[in-house]
Parts: structure tokens; C-alpha cells; sequence
């Protein structure tokens, strides 16, 4: 059986039975799958236009509304593959452009980029002159040391070989890195890489001024594999080709975001000759092909922390094989570059005062800065905010609710790009719960009243008229039109609970393990994506941000994705990451008695 998946055009060869989610995913088609197939998420819904079918399964039939099924949807991972069939895959790919304007470095940075690119005239062989040519190299750029690497030296000779005799070397630390025909000075480019569990970001860099050329982002493949890192674990330990799997996903990912990034800007992907990546723990390994079993089984070790040097044509990322590419050091087995990354963007260690700052993802990292002195911590926050768990959920796409509002009496919602609503994202769902919280529909302990005991708060009867009873409980009725109806849940309450309980009382617990109060704090920073575009009001009526007054919560933006490109462009910077990783105090929650205690008072709103 071959199946292809177009306007792409790959394609896969399977004998055997297997599943729409499988064949996407062997032949590197994105399909959300936040519980790695297992069926009981109901985010790998996919429309099937033409062909015919088995019959709905338990699962589906289970997670498909009435009109989701005449509309012809099914479960990737529950659909079985028999006959030809097309299918319509709901685009993941624009999720990650909200972070594109998330980067920006910060006014303490200074650069410091070790690389040179330097156009020379080389002199002539000659009988007076039968010096070798790298020695003619070496005095036009005047490093009496150089290192050319064997690799090079054809390429030396083959570029000396020209009437004019007149290139462009690369160089960093008296190490050869490229030798080029002519005068190619203005293609000096560096990347930097920001891996999230949930959208990977790739940023270029002109590396002689410092500036920003490009920024393209995308939903991290792996997430084919489960929403959050344990699954993925879990996924490597199923079958001894599925870390290295994992391994070519994300390198062929940005592989493809290089290829657009030279297309768009007119270069040579060869002309990259520099890279910095960051992540959490677990991306860490991925990427480096390093088996990360013992990050999901107490005590949480990693293999390593310290930052690591590939060569680029070891990774088999198309860049100048002799790029370096650094990955930022980790901290513990949950606390990872990115987020050494954010506290070098923040300047957190010269802050003065007291600094809480949280990065609200997938995991919740919280740390927090008491006059140079840092202490953190990551929290399970679960896929909650990025949609998974949450029965109309979904990532920040174009159609998800973004903004619930409470106008004219009546429940209002805006939508990304204003397209027709097709879910909700973690704005949205932060903004539905602040404002049913409000009204009294959602009481202190996150339980959902009737429509009887709507009415007798003295609210409309459209508005009471949106509590209707689901499977799990009471659910609201956000949203109903054109034969869609999107929901808030019983369940999906609890879900928002209980992450942001997590993250909460990691902040409390910082606070404490520090002598602290939180009318001590000076400043709450919010980094990340999410964090960036939720309603600061909204998150604070709810719990997942301390109460000290608007103006101490920040926006720093995609903290992570700064801290990289600042390692990109400056070597001091990766020598304080490697500083800055040993000098962190890490708290381990889960052995915690501060944080048990501040966890379940936080489960209230």
C-alpha cells in the first residue's frame, strides 16, 4: 500500500494494516495527536473527502458530535488506511507566527561575534614566491596560526585558482570555517533556534550587523508523538529506531525552514555558518539523539546539563557543514536551556529587588531572582493552555477564541484573524473561565451551577439558557452557529485547575524556599508566547498569576528565543550560560512539602 499525501506530494510505502495518524506521521505529515493515538484526546480529527469507510469506532463515536460525523470527520489514529480515501489535515503550521514578534534583544546586550567573514586578494605562486596557498592565505587575512581543517583544502586550492586569485574566507578562532569564490561578505548569516515542546521558532541573523533578517515558525513535529515530553519519552522507549526518529523530525524541520529562509532572502543555506538552539531538558536529548528514559522516572536525571558543540554535518542540518552548533546548557531534568536562555534575556542575576518570572507553556517554568541570588523550578502544568485535555481546545490558529468577553449581558467571543470559530485556545479558555468566575457561574471551587441556579443570580435567561448538561457534568455553551457549537466543560474547568494550581504554587514555593512574601515582589515576568497574548486580569481573577497589581506584571515575550540569539552573537553570553546553569538553585517539587501544601490551596479560585 502507498500512500501519498499532496499539495505536498510525500509519500510512504506500508504493508500491513495501519492508521491515518501512522501513515502521516512515517511520512512527516503533522497531524495534532496530543495523546499519542491513543484515542482519547479527539484532536487528530481529520475530514475525509472522498472514499469509503469502516465503521465509527468506540472513540470516535465517543469524541465526534453529531455534525462532525455528517461533516464526514474521523480520527486519524482510530481510522484505518483500506482504500483510497482524500483527506482534508487541519493546517498546524501558522499556530507559531504570534512568536515571531515575540523577539527582541534586550538594551543591556552587547555583541560580541567571534566569527569573520574577510574578502581578500591572495598573492600569486610563484618561483619567488612557492609558499603553500594556505600560507598566502593565511598572510592575506595576517593570522600567522591558521587551522584549515582537511575538508577545506580543496576548496582552498580550487579558489585560488583564478586569474585574481581574490576570495572571501570564514573565520572563527583562527579555524578556517569556509573559503569562497570572490566577494561574498554581505551573505554572513547565524541561526538561532528555539525548540518548544508545543512550535519550534527559527530566527536568522545577519552576523556582520547583528540584525535580524528572518523569522519562520511551525508546530513542533514531534507533537505527532504526544502533547508533552513524557509521552515522547515513552514513544522512544516503544522500539530502538524512535529516538533517533525523533532526532531527524525536528533536524528535517528546520532543515525545511532553512530552505524557505534562503529562498525568501535570496543566499546560500552554505552561508550560515553559526547556530544556537535551546529547549527544555527533554528537547535537549532529542536533539542530540541521547536517551532521555531517565527524565520521566524519579529522581529526574539527566545524561547531561552542560552545553553541547555539534558540527553541523554531524547533525545533518543544512547549514555550512562546519558550522558550530551550540546548545545551551539544561539545569535539572525538567528546568532546561530555555530557560537558562530567558534568565540571561532578562538579566534576571542584576535585577534588583525581588524578580518572579514564569514561562507558561506545556511545562510551567517559574524562577525567581532575590538580588542576584536565583532559585527554580518547573512545573507539571500539563497541555491544558495549549489545548489538549480541553474538549473544544485547540492551539493558537487562525478560528480559535482568543477573547471571551461579558457585554450587553450576553457572552461575547473573538476569534484569531477573525475567522469562524472552530475551538478555543488558552487565552480564550483563561478569559472564559475569569468571566464565568465572575458572573457567579463558576464558583470558588471550580464547580459549574445549573441553569435553575443561574436564573436565581439574577442573570438573563439567554445567558442561563447557555448551561446545558454533557457527559462529564455541566458545560457552557460559549458558542453555537451555523451547526457548530463550542463548549467550556465541566471537565475543562478542572483541567484549568489544575494547571494552574501547578504553576501557582511553584511560584509560592519559590517565594517560601526564599523567606519571601509575595507583597515583596517587584516584578512578575511573563514570558513565552502564551504569556505574551493572554488577558493579565483574566489570569489573575483565575489564579495562574499572583495578585500584585498590573503595573509588576511584564511581558518579556519569547524570552527563550532572545536568550538563544544573544548566545548566537556573543561568546561571553554562552560562557555565562555555562556559569549561570551551575549557579541556579534548582527546587524539586515533587519532593516538596511546601509545594503539596500550596498546591491544593491553589486548586481553589
Amino acid at each position: 500500500m502507498k500512500i501519498i499525501f499532496q499539495p505536498d506530494g510525500k509519500s510512504a510505502t506500508f504493508t500491513g494494516s495501519i492508521n491515518l495518524l501512522e501513515a502521516a506521521s512515517k511520512a512527516g505529515v503533522l497531524i495534532n495527536a496530543a495523546c499519542h493515538g491513543g484515542g482519547t484526546c479527539g484532536k487528530c480529527k481529520v475530514q475525509i473527502i472522498e472514499g469509503n469507510l469502516p465503521e465509527l469506532s468506540q472513540s470516535e463515536k465517543k469524541a465526534l458530535t453529531v455534525d462532525e460525523v455528517e461533516g464526514g470527520f474521523r480520527l486519524a489514529c482510530k481510522l484505518v488506511v483500506e482504500n483510497d480515501i482524500t483527506v482534508l489535515i487541519p493546517d498546524l503550521l501558522g499556530e507559531g507566527d504570534r512568536k515571531k514578534a515575540l523577539t527582541k534583544l534586550p538594551d543591556h546586550f552587547k555583541q560580541d561575534i567571534q566569527i569573520r567573514k574577510q574578502y581578500v586578494k591572495v598573492k600569486r605562486a610563484s618561483m619567488k614566491n612557492q609558499k603553500s596557498d594556505v600560507k598566502r592565505l593565511a598572510e592575506a587575512l595576517n593570522i600567522s596560526d591558521l587551522v584549515v581543517e582537511p575538508k577545506l583544502l580543496y576548496s582552498v586550492s580550487k579558489s585560488l585558482k583564478s586569474k585574481k586569485a581574490e576570495v572571501t574566507a570564514v573565520v572563527k578562532d583562527h579555524c578556517l570555517i569556509a573559503v569562497e569564490p570572490g566577494n561574498t561578505e554581505e551573505h554572513h548569516f547565524g541561526l538561532a533556534l528555539d525548540i518548544g515542546t508545543t512550535t519550534v521558532v527559527g530566527m536568522l541573523y545577519n552576523l556582520h550587523t547583528g540584525e535580524m533578517i528572518d523569522v519562520e515558525s511551525r508546530t513542533n513535529p514531534q507533537s505527532n508523538f504526544g502533547a508533552d515530553v513524557i509521552s515522547r519519552i515513552q514513544f522512544t522507549r516503544e522500539s530502538s529506531e524512535n529516538l533517533e526518529f525523533l532526532q531527524k523530525r525536528i533536524i528535517q524541520c528546520f532543515n525545511e525552514m532553512i530552505q524557505k529562509f534562503s529562498v525568501r532572502n535570496t543566499f546560500d543555506p552554505n552561508c550560515i555558518y553559526d547556530v544556537a538552539v535551546v529547549g527544555n531538558t527533554t528537547m535537549s536529548h532529542l536533539f542530540e539523539a541521547v536517551d532521555p528514559e531517565s527524565l520521566a522516572k524519579t529522581p529526574f536525571v539527566p545524561v547531561y546539563c552542560q552545553g553541547v558543540n555539534n558540527l553541523a554535518s554531524d547533525l545533518e542540518l543544512s547549514v555550512n557543514p562546519l558550522a558550530n552548533v551550540y546548545f545551551l546548557p539544561n539545569i535539572a531534568g525538567h528546568v532546561g536551556a530555555d530557560i537558562v536562555a530567558g534568565m540571561l534575556a532578562t538579566n534576571v542575576k542584576n535585577l534588583p529587588g525581588v524578580t518572579l518570572a514564569v514561562d507558561i507553556g506545556t511545562n510551567g517554568e517559574v524562577y525567581l531572582g532575590n538580588e542576584g541570588n536565583i532559585l527554580t523550578c518547573s512545573t507539571a502544568a500539563g497541555p491544558a493552555f495549549e489545548g489538549a485535555c480541553i474538549r473544544h481546545g485547540m492551539r493558537a490558529a487562525k478560528g480559535a477564541i482568543e477573547r471571551v468577553l461579558y457585554q450587553r449581558g450576553d457572552i461575547m467571543v473573538q476569534t484569531i484573524e477573525n475567522g469562524d470559530p472552530v475551538g478555543i485556545c488558552g487565552s480564550g479558555l483563561i478569559d472564559a473561565v475569569a468571566v464565568l468566575l465572575e458572573l457567579g457561574i463558576i464558583d470558588k471551587n471550580g464547580k459549574m451551577i445549573s441553569a435553575e441556579a443561574c436564573l436565581d443570580l439574577g442573570l438573563s435567561q439567554e445567558l442561563c439558557d447557555r448551561l446545558i448538561q454533557a457527559d462529564d457534568g455541566m458545560a457552557f455553551e460559549l458558542y453555537q452557529n451555523n451547526g457548530r457549537t463550542i463548549i467550556l466543560t465541566q471537565g475543562d474547568v478542572r483541567e484549568v485547575q489544575l494547571a494552574k494550581a501547578a504553576i501557582m504554587a511553584g511560584m509560592l514555593t519559590l517565594l517560601k524556599e526564599e523567606g519571601l512574601k509575595m507583597t515583596q515582589i517587584d516584578r512578575v515576568l511573563i514570558a513565552g508566547a502564551f504569556g505574551n497574548y493572554i488577558d493579565k486580569k483574566s489570569a489573575v481573577k483565575i489564579g495562574l498569576l499572583p495578585d500584585v497589581g498590573m503595573t509588576k506584571l511584564i511581558n518579556v515575550g519569547n524570552a527563550a528565543g532572545t536568550g538563544a540569539s544573544m548566545a548566537l552573537m556573543s561568546e561571553k553570553v554562552r560562557n555565562e550560560a555555562e556559569l549561570l546553569s551551575r549557579f541556579v538553585k534548582h527546587v524539586e517539587l515533587s519532593a516538596s512539602p511546601i509545594f503539596n501544601d500550596e498546591y491544593m490551596n491553589a486548586m481553589r479560585f
